[in-house]
């Protein structure tokens, strides 16, 4: 036991850099919990490297853990989750609108959505006063199509 007294808490900061280096490598799928966790292992590592007590380095890793899991956890994953939420151009995709400017098959027009007047193109001849339904978005111009309930 002396052995394992003497040299543990370096064991567990090994551990706690090949967990986060692991992160680095699987890449964000594990959601940071293997940076936190090996940062877990580094800090009872180290904070009981003094004391050369094998015990007492298992115990404060064990409750950096257990907090993490316990209280951190949520809010580190909310932290870092990505927005599934549809911005800017975007949420055009879909919406309907208005022809202002008549538009023909390699003729571009001019469409309302929403209070926006957008360049328009299509493959089909729309007339002013249709009503659109938006499919794509080339650069700055909406691909239209006739909505179903056009004339």
């Amino acid at each position: 036991m002396p052995y394992l007294d003497a040299w543990l808490w370096l064991i567990f900061v090994v551990v706690g850099l090949l967990l986060a280096l692991s992160e680095l490598i699987i890449g964000v799928q594990t959601g940071f919990d293997l940076v936190v966790i090996g940062s877990a292992f580094i800090l009872g590592g180290l904070a009981t490297w003094p004391l050369h007590s094998w015990p007492l380095t298992v115990i404060v890793t064990s409750v950096i853990c257990v907090a993490y899991v316990a209280l951190g956890r949520k809010y580190v994953h909310r932290w870092t989750q990505v927005s599934r939420a549809r911005t800017n151009v975007d949420t055009i995709i879909g919406r309907n609108g208005i022809v202002l400017q008549s538009m023909a098959r390699n003729k571009d027009g001019l469409v309302r959505v929403g209070n926006e007047e957008w360049r328009a193109r299509s493959e089909e001849e729309i007339n002013e006063g249709d009503e659109v339904i938006v499919s794509g978005l080339t650069g700055v111009t909406l691909i239209v199509s006739k909505s179903k309930g056009g004339s």
